[in-house]
């Protein structure tokens, strides 16, 4: 790998004032959205089940990656996430204080990392993603739980099951979402813009 002869004050900065400020207001909807959607859900069971208040969310990933096509983006989105969720939602993955961060970063590294290898394959790029991040993303969960005392029992492997088929079926749906939303936006000045503008 060729280095940079630049100085470090010359380099260019990861993402531009613009893109940064984007990256912000939609991390912000999303956790507020979150917050919002499980207080509402709490009342039915349905979130033992099926997460479908993570259709949004998931939606909003996939959107802003592609938009801000930048391998690191979604790592940062999840890790600010992550951080936010540690104060704000005590119940986040069913893990404890810092530890959900684990999960969310881990997924936001699988998530980049198909969104970069498929950068050139856009009609199938959403869609693929979801079903290997929705997978990925159960198996890190539940294998850190295992790794903090849970028995992999039976139920716990059948959990894994239907959380893993949940999962896959609220993220395409998600991704469905996403490219519908991309087709009506991608052609709108500030999208352009977002997509274009070179860190300054």
């Amino acid at each position: 790998m060729l280095m940079s002869n630049e100085p470090a004050a010359a380099r260019k900065p990861f993402l531009s004032l613009l893109q940064v400020v984007f990256l912000g207001s939609i991390i912000t909807a999303d956790f507020a959205f979150g917050l919002v959607a499980k207080n509402l859900l709490a009342p039915t069971p349905i979130l033992n089940f099926v997460r479908i208040d993570m259709i949004v969310p998931v939606m909003l990933m996939l959107l802003t990656r592609r938009i801000l096509d930048r391998f690191g983006v979604l790592i940062l989105y999840e890790f600010v996430w992550g951080t936010f969720s540690v104060f704000a939602m005590p119940a986040a993955f069913g893990l404890p204080g810092m530890l959900k961060i684990v999960p969310a970063v881990a997924q936001g590294i699988f998530l980049d990392g198909l969104m970069s290898l498929l950068r050139r394959m856009e009609s199938v790029q959403l869609y693929v993603t979801a079903i290997v991040g929705g997978v990925l993303s159960s198996v890190v969960l539940y294998a850190l739980k295992v790794a903090l005392g849970t028995p992999w029992s039976v139920v716990v492997q059948l959990l894994l099951g239907i959380h893993m088929v949940s999962n896959v079926v609220v993220w395409i749906s998600a991704a469905w979402i996403a490219q519908i939303v991309w087709r009506r936006i991608r052609s709108l000045p500030i999208v352009r813009r977002l997509c274009l503008v070179s860190p300054d």
